[in-house]
């Protein structure tokens, strides 16, 4: 009974880390059909989710980080600066650069990543890709999307069961 509740809990993590990092791998209804079966208890099971989508988060987040400084990306980013581009991809650019203001600024930037990781708008995918391009403290990062997709995955959660013993 144990090592099947501890095997419930490394897979819910485990879904959430790869749902974090695979958009179509859908944390939502892996928390629904798992308060389906008899042996998930609700609010472990979602915090079990909430853990894994947040070190999936952490992963884009640091990949963004880490990954700006490597030789092969600071090459195609002078290659991209020197081309011509069209008034589409310019008004991309100039996007991108609003949101990495926005993101990276101490006043906007946690409550940005808090709303997307509770609400999903702004798509959280894209703000932890965003915010490891800015100076946020991965630590603040992490407790922003910790707490969010946790509250969020306890509210599905606890939904199914008040609609399951309806």
């Amino acid at each position: 009974m144990i090592w099947q509740t501890i095997a419930a809990f490394i897979t819910s993590i485990s879904f959430g880390a790869v749902s974090a990092i695979v958009p179509v791998i859908n944390a939502e209804a892996y928390v629904v059909a798992s308060q389906l079966s008899v042996r998930a208890a609700a609010i472990p099971m979602a915090v079990a989710v909430g853990v894994g989508q947040t070190l999936g988060k952490l992963l884009l987040f640091l990949g963004v980080r880490r990954g700006k400084n490597f030789r092969f990306v600071r090459h195609q980013r002078e290659k991209i600066r020197a081309a011509k581009v069209g008034p589409v991809r310019q008004k991309f650019r100039t996007v991108v650069a609003a949101l990495l203001r926005l993101v990276g600024t101490k006043r906007w930037g946690l409550p940005i990543v808090l709303l997307a990781a509770v609400t999903g708008l702004p798509p959280l995918y894209a703000v932890a890709l965003l915010a490891g391009a800015t100076k946020m403290r991965i630590r603040w990062f992490v407790a922003m999307v910790l707490s969010g997709r946790v509250a969020r995955f306890v509210l599905v959660a606890l939904g199914v069961v008040g609609l399951h013993h309806l």
